[in-house]
């Protein structure tokens, strides 16, 4: 933990992708991306983008995920287990990884954060290396995030 700068609110983010539909942004240094999507995208869309993203972020050894998910209205339940089965278990099993969603409180009963959250939580395998939590407020995702207590990053 020591090589993670704790300041993660002045970090700097380099542009990865940029889209009508997504935004996102890594830090190398702090091992963080974020992915901010801008409006609702196709399934086609959502999932280029998740998988260009885990590319970048595995290459990159990016073990802090934030996905800012207000702008989503809902996500397929297809897509929901495209994310566990296809993203999440690529991620190295070697390392600890932090997922936060960041939801509106209008799109929370329609979003299905939830769900993907039960699918990594009641997965015994899956849960030992990724921590996923669901915030409101982008700041409160990035401090746990980077709370060693949380996310155990070794």
């Amino acid at each position: 933990m020591n090589d993670i700068n704790l300041n993660f609110f002045a970090m700097e983010l380099t542009s990865i992708i940029l889209n009508e539909y997504v935004h996102v942004e890594a830090n190398t240094e702090n091992k963080y991306i974020q992915v901010t999507w801008l409006k609702q995208p196709s399934s086609k869309d959502f999932r280029e983008t998740h998988k260009n993203a885990l590319d970048f972020a595995l290459a990159n050894n990016l073990l802090l995920w934030l996905c800012d998910m207000r702008e989503m209205v809902y996500l397929e339940i297809a897509d929901q287990n495209w994310l566990v089965r296809e993203i999440f278990y690529s991620f190295d099993p070697a390392y600890n990884h932090g997922f936060a969603y960041v939801v509106s409180t209008a799109g929370l009963e329609s979003m299905t954060s939830f769900r993907i959250h039960d699918l990594v939580t009641n997965d015994p395998d899956l849960h030992k290396q990724l921590k996923i939590e669901i915030f409101f407020q982008k700041q409160i995702a990035q401090q746990w995030l980077f709370d060693p207590q949380i996310t155990l990053l070794n």
